[in-house]
């Protein structure tokens, strides 16, 4: 990766990126958010040339469904990460390994292989769920090929185990190596997305989503062991000498994050399923599209906030609440901006350029994903704000993420089922996401006054 050098070789450069707040971390995620905007401006020239409207519908399809695998993990790995940044909090890293009190890194080491051992189990749960649910899936909307069946069975396999490797990313993050673990992400990410357009080229239509997992696999799991290969040595090695259940100290927070990321699924995910259900594969591949570009945007202004969430952690154990609260603050007001101008030109893309190369007729009308990027740039400030509750090692935001859920699940649904329309169905989407602001606000404001007594 040259793009470190590149920092050290630009002084003028590395000056203007601190003022803007892009620190290595957030730097190697913008690369990896601009390299998923160009892939995704390829994809789409692979997915408008290489399948059919109908086989569009079913590749958004299959990555919405295959989102179930957040049932498996229900918030896993970000739970870890929180967990080991605690205990980072009070270590150091020289040569590579861990290094200060003993008994942290003892703390921390069997956090590491519990978490593993556990995931083993979650993945092996994912690839039976994803394989059941979206074969029965497929055999409800009449779909009788034996093929889309296997590709279905093929693709459940790689998001399954792709949990494992997310779960090393997870670790790595804990221990403050976020800016590494982004840029593997780019690289693998790179990696992957040719090789799905290679399989598309090649004919495999929906078999080029479990090839590209399986090549994302292999060069995920290699880069991050070999990355950190004295950290990786020094946990396999470290016999531990202490007693911890962290099944019982995980627990009080697993299941409450549990019903938030589950809820996410109906929020997020949900709608491009009963799309292909009741309005057939075409439009739901427009939408697929559509929400795929939007959600690019958001995931670009999210990278000021998401690369912080190790910083969070740490400024919570250490009880440094004024310098929590200005963290907030500015990745807020940074997200936002570069959600603003990303959704312009996004806007701006969608009128002057798509119609230029025909490409209008793959998403929806721009009206309609207006309305998505309206809803995306709430969801961001919630984000935000979770990021800061979370690192407390609570989720205040349970309870309306699964009232959220149950409404959306329910609006998206009933819209889609009586109109089979999306701009209704995208319109219910937005209101309810508005809507919901408020309490999250509330939330926030009455949590961070509560923390705030607590550390005087």
């Amino acid at each position: 990766m040259k793009s470190s050098k590149i920092l050290e070789k630009n002084p003028l450069l590395k000056r203007i990126l601190t003022i803007m707040g892009i620190d290595k971390a957030v730097f190697y995620t913008i690369l990896g958010v601009i390299w998923s905007s160009i892939a995704g401006v390829l994809g789409i020239f692979f997915i408008v040339n290489y399948l059919s409207l109908e086989q569009q519908g079913y590749w958004y399809t299959f990555i919405s469904l295959g989102a179930l695998a957040t049932f498996a993990e229900l918030g896993f790995t970000t739970i870890i990460t929180q967990f080991i940044s605690h205990e980072y909090a009070h270590l150091s890293e020289k040569d590579g390994k861990l290094s200060g009190d003993d008994s942290r890194i003892d703390r921390a080491i069997s956090l590491v292989k519990f978490s593993v051992k556990f995931y083993f189990i979650i993945t092996t749960v994912a690839f039976v769920l994803l394989s059941v649910v979206g074969a029965i899936y497929l055999m409800y909307t009449n779909i009788n090929s034996l093929t889309l069946l296997l590709a279905w069975i093929a693709y459940s396999f790689t998001g399954a185990f792709l949990l494992l490797v997310s779960l090393l990313g997870a670790v790595l993050k804990g221990f403050d190596q976020v800016s590494k673990v982004q840029k593997i992400i780019t690289f693998v990410s790179i990696v992957s997305n040719i090789s799905i357009w290679g399989a598309l080229m090649l004919g495999l239509n929906l078999w080029a989503l479990a090839i590209g997992g399986i090549v994302n696999m292999i060069f995920s799991i290699v880069l991050f062991l070999f990355s950190s290969k004295s950290l990786w040595s020094q946990i396999y090695y470290t016999k531990i000498n202490g007693s911890y259940n962290w099944l019982r100290e995980t627990l009080p927070l697993q299941w409450r994050y549990a019903i938030s990321w589950a809820s996410g699924y109906f929020i997020f995910q949900f709608i491009v399923p009963v799309t292909t259900l009741y309005a057939g594969a075409s439009v739901s591949g427009k939408l697929g599209l559509s929400l795929v570009i939007a959600r690019a945007v958001q995931y670009l202004a999210n990278s000021w906030g998401m690369t912080k969430v190790p910083q969070f952690n740490m400024l919570v154990e250490r009880k440094e609440r004024s310098n929590l609260d200005i963290l907030l603050k500015t990745i807020q007001q940074q997200s936002l901006i570069a959600f603003i101008v990303g959704s312009i030109g996004v806007i701006l893309l969608l009128i002057y350029i798509f119609p230029l190369i025909n490409w209008s007729d793959r998403v929806l009308p721009t009206s309609e994903i207006i309305i998505i990027l309206i809803a995306e740039g709430a969801n961001l400030i919630v984000f935000n704000w979770a990021y800061y509750l979370r690192s407390h090692k609570e989720e205040p935001y349970m309870r309306i993420s699964a009232i959220s859920a149950i409404v959306t699940g329910l609006a998206v649904w009933a819209t889609m089922y009586l109109f089979s329309s999306t701009l209704i169905a995208l319109s219910a989407y937005c209101v309810i996401v508005l809507v919901m602001l408020i309490p999250a606000w509330r939330i926030f404001v009455k949590k961070r006054s509560e923390y705030n007594k607590t550390w005087k």
